[in-house]
């Protein structure tokens, strides 16, 4: 049974990988416009309307429990989605996985087996069917069918490298989450978008710095893993990298910008759950990574601590005092520390700008607000400009 489930999964990749690129060109995409399911003793029955019904494949993955089906691109045109009835299911993320990959993940309650997984074509007026069929299996079971296929482990086609120029210092801005993973939320409000509308002012307040080149990280609503976002910002040759998010509070309220720096140990409890919270998303996302050691974070942590600890201390210190005054501020300790894997760059002053909380009315109000953006942007490259006349002069080398 293993043998065969092994063989369909890779017949479907293959279908997937050889799908003409006019399939994912053309301007109809296949659309994603609901779900619904049925229960029928232990079986659970999930139901995808998708028109046209395109290639897909299905596996799934554990530490934490999952289940991934995989697409060419899709236009998602579902409605808020109440899984709470959903036997066997936690949690539904859907979204692009690169440029010309969907995907569904699925968090699971407990381990269980794809029975079926079929497609249905349009009837009538109704739209074509995506069908799964989940009933529970043992652990054992489950953890010896779960793994990433070969043919998953797709790598996303980065932005073009910024031309540098005449000696121009680069920026790379890294909008946070992306495509399946979307972040915080608030209601239809997803922190994914709300920073890549802001990273891309910001770009354009970078620009008009004179000097100063943006490169975003991401330019479009697609995953990124973690280590990927870090990778395109040494390939762009950046000076500097800003990863750019908006998330929610776990505990109690809070309001207005905060600076975060690299540190193993979390300034407090709120910095570590943040960092612990950043830091699995390429694993809820499915993402590979096989090729990630241990050893080589903590060597980076390392190095981050030297010489280029202290140009984002500098580097903070520059934004902050560009925004003091000028923007709604954390209260209390608006620059903070957390292990963050994003910011471990060994050669590239990083930090981590929350912009503001999603749960907090008045933030969202400014994270809205075109001129709020405008205005935040203009002073954060202010903050980038200031740092230039302090930094040490080989973080402004061409690199």
């Amino acid at each position: 049974m293993r043998a065969i489930w092994a063989i369909l999964v890779a017949v479907l990749f293959h279908l997937v990988a050889m799908l003409p690129a006019a399939a994912v060109d053309a301007e109809v995409l296949p659309k994603v416009s609901g779900m619904t399911h049925g229960v029928h003793g232990p079986r659970v029955r999930l139901i995808m309307d998708v028109d046209p019904v395109p290639a897909f494949a299905a596996f799934t993955l554990r530490n934490p429990d999952r289940l991934v089906i995989d697409f060419p691109a899709l236009e998602w045109a579902l409605p808020e989605l109440d899984i709470t009835k959903i036997p066997y299911i936690n949690e539904v993320r859907y979204g692009l996985f690169r440029a010309d990959r969907a995907r569904i993940v699925m968090d699971l309650s407990e381990p269980v087996q794809v029975e079926r997984i079929f497609s249905e074509r349009p009837r009538g007026n109704e739209p074509g069917k995506l069908v799964v069929d989940l009933s529970p299996t043992s652990r054992a079971e489950f953890d010896a069918r779960a793994g990433l296929p070969e043919h998953a482990r797709w790598k996303s086609l980065p932005p073009p490298v910024p031309d540098r120029g005449n000696g121009q210092i680069i920026v790379a801005i890294d909008p946070g989450h992306g495509g399946v993973d979307p972040g915080a939320s608030w209601g239809r409000l997803k922190e994914k978008r709300v920073v890549l509308a802001f990273a891309k002012v910001l770009a354009e307040a970078i620009q008009a710095r004179p000097g100063m080149t943006p490169y975003l990280v991401r330019d479009k609503d697609e995953f990124v893993p973690l280590g990927e976002r870090v990778a395109r910002a040494h390939r762009a040759g950046a000076n500097v990298f800003l990863s750019i998010h908006a998330d929610r509070v776990a505990e109690g309220k809070a309001s207005g910008i905060t600076i975060y720096k690299l540190s193993p140990k979390g300034s407090d409890k709120a910095a570590t759950r943040l960092a612990e919270r950043e830091n699995r998303a390429d694993l809820l996302a499915g993402a590979d990574l096989s090729g990630e050691s241990d050893t080589l974070a903590r060597l980076l942590v390392e190095l981050a601590q030297r010489g280029t600890k202290e140009e984002s201390d500098k580097l903070a210190t520059s934004l902050l005092s560009a925004m003091q005054g000028e923007l709604k501020l954390l209260r209390t300790r608006p620059i903070r520390q957390a292990n963050f894997r994003v910011l471990k760059a060994p050669d590239i002053p990083s930090l981590l700008l929350e912009i503001g909380f999603l749960d907090h009315a008045a933030d969202r109000k400014r994270l809205m607000d075109p001129e709020w953006r405008q205005k935040a942007a203009t002073r954060m490259a202010k903050g980038v400009a200031d740092w230039t006349q302090v930094a040490s002069p080989g973080f402004l080398d061409t690199r």
